[in-house]
């Protein structure tokens, strides 16, 4: 340890020394007097003051100060400098003023009344400047206004720190180029770059959105941007909400992500995901991630999941939204469950593809595809296109099954009231009597039929064609095949809940093992008690 003070000392002792050398020669730099047309020291009233007119030119390390006129006081080393003031520090910036008191202990220069700051790329009108030359830093705090290339921005208080081109702007900031105007609250503008940073409430309007958010960054030049808290856009139609926005102005894509939200205020629909991607000029969108559709009714809305949903424009301009892969939706009248499906908002209409089900008043309708139609947001029809099958459950063991080619359901306040069978139709149902008593089995065939439906129950059912079918009383029913061909009850598909949308089949079957095992499990302790 000795060696290595003794080896370093001479280095310590010379940075003792010329350190508060380099301080002392700082503090006593003088301003000097390099030029002016008259001076004059008043001995008697003012001694330590020169008074210098004309032409005035004096100096204080590397800035350089002009004027009309000026009082130099010696022992404050400070100076007074009055008209066309202009001072130019380092030989980049220039600061124009009719008022000027600089001091030159703390190298502090204080301008007043149609101040003017310029440099390479901007120009700082206020009528109130200070200016610190250690920091190279200018401050207002009574309105400024800055104008480059791009922009022109204005607030009531602003830093300007020259060296790193940089402004910082507090209380009632506004932007204004030809594309948009800002108003913030507080915010950083980089002058090179042309780069805003957000770090206030901020709105962004322009001709066709207006955008709000708390954090991030606009660059100005390259139109993109990163908003980061509290982000919302808002155009005529619609709103996007997320937890962070990317936006680039030049392609017009919109990346949104985490706790996504659109809503479409024209025809009621609401989005919600963790990604979602916008083309803003044709409206296009992409989301993902725990998707959410809704769509708000009256007096019930409809709400759909599914691993992706697209919305795309149609030849007439009209919205059309695809949702494929696991597709669920759940609304208090009708569930449905497909692997993709098709909302077309030009004629109100859901079509649904690849093993498509829908559950209404209890009954279960399957078919290779299946159209819900609507009108001023309420459902009117239910297409079922080829290999159409219906069945609800009757008790315990029996169910009512109707088959078909095609059918056509109608829909009066939210409830299937008649089913219209077109080919190939087939009925096996089982009637009951005055007191709700099944009397029996009824097998038919016919190639139209037609069934009135009351409540959840079939109260009707009426062929257009004389029917191939027979009766079978109670005691028979055991003995005669109790389901039609394609058969199957499904209704652990069904979602009970709009929270159920998000479980999928595999998840079904994987919870009703469970349960099986514990079932198994209860009755063998039971049995062992």
């Amino acid at each position: 340890m000795a060696n290595i003070v003794k080896r370093y000392l001479p280095l310590i002792l010379l940075m003792l020394i010329t350190v508060p050398n380099v301080s002392w020669a700082q503090k006593k730099s003088k301003i000097l007097i390099k030029h002016s047309n008259f001076g004059r020291i008043d001995n008697d009233t003012d001694p330590d003051i020169q008074k210098l007119i004309g032409d005035v030119y004096v100096t204080h390390q590397n800035v350089k100060m002009y004027c009309d006129s000026a009082y130099l006081h010696d022992k404050k080393n400070e100076v007074e400098a009055f008209g066309h003031v202009h001072i130019i520090n380092a030989d980049t910036v220039h600061i124009y003023s009719d008022y000027l008191k600089y001091d030159g202990k703390i190298r502090l220069a204080e301008l007043r009344k149609n101040v003017t700051l310029k440099n390479q790329s901007i120009k700082l009108t206020t009528d109130k400047l200070d200016f610190d030359m250690n920091l190279n830093m200018g401050y207002y705090n009574q309105g400024g206004t800055i104008v480059d290339s791009t922009n022109v921005l204005t607030s009531i208080t602003g830093r300007y720190y020259t060296e790193q081109d940089l402004f910082f702007f507090k209380d009632s900031v506004v932007l204004v180029n030809s594309d948009y105007t800002l108003y913030s609250d507080t915010m950083q503008y980089k002058t090179v770059n042309k780069t805003v940073t957000i770090l206030g409430p901020t709105r962004i309007v322009s001709e066709e959105e207006t955008l709000y958010s708390e954090s991030g960054w606009y660059n100005t030049q390259t139109g993109i941007s990163h908003l980061l808290k509290n982000t919302t856009v808002n155009r005529d139609d619609y709103q996007i909400k997320g937890d962070s926005i990317y936006l680039n102005k030049h392609n017009n894509i919109a990346k949104i992500f985490r706790n996504v939200e659109l809503q479409d205020t024209i025809n009621k629909l609401i989005l919600r995901g963790h990604y979602l991607e916008m083309h803003k000029d044709t409206e296009e969108a992409f989301l993902t991630d725990s998707t959410l559709f809704i769509h708000v009714g009256e007096p019930d809305s409809l709400f759909l999941h599914s691993d992706t949903i697209r919305i795309k424009k149609d030849t007439s301009g009209f919205n059309r939204i695809f949702a494929y892969n696991k597709v669920k939706f759940f609304n208090k009248d009708i569930q449905g469950k497909c692997d993709s499906l098709s909302i077309s908002l030009q004629d109100s209409t859901m079509r649904m593809f690849n093993d498509p089900i829908i559950w209404a008043q209890g009954n279960q309708v399957t078919a290779d595809s299946i159209s819900i139609e609507s009108q001023n947001n309420v459902i009117k029809y239910l297409h079922f296109r080829t290999n159409a099958f219906l069945c609800s459950r009757e008790d315990s063991t029996l169910y009512n099954q109707i088959k078909g080619r095609n059918m056509l359901g109608y829909v009066n306040n939210n409830h299937l009231d008649k089913l219209d069978i077109i080919g190939n139709g087939e009925t096996l149902y089982f009637p009951r009597d005055e007191h709700g008593i099944i009397i029996g089995m009824n097998v038919a065939k016919s190639s139209k039929i037609s069934i009135n439906i009351n409540g959840r129950k079939i109260d009707q059912i009426l062929f257009t064609k004389k029917p191939d079918g027979n009766m079978y009383p109670l005691f028979d029913i055991i003995n005669q095949k109790r389901f039609l061909k394609d058969f199957e009850w499904r209704d652990q598909l069904r979602p009970k809940t709009k929270d159920e949308i998000f479980i999928w089949e595999s998840a079904i079957v994987k919870l009703q093992n469970k349960l099986k095992k514990q079932f198994k499990k209860t009755i063998s302790e039971e049995m062992k008690d």
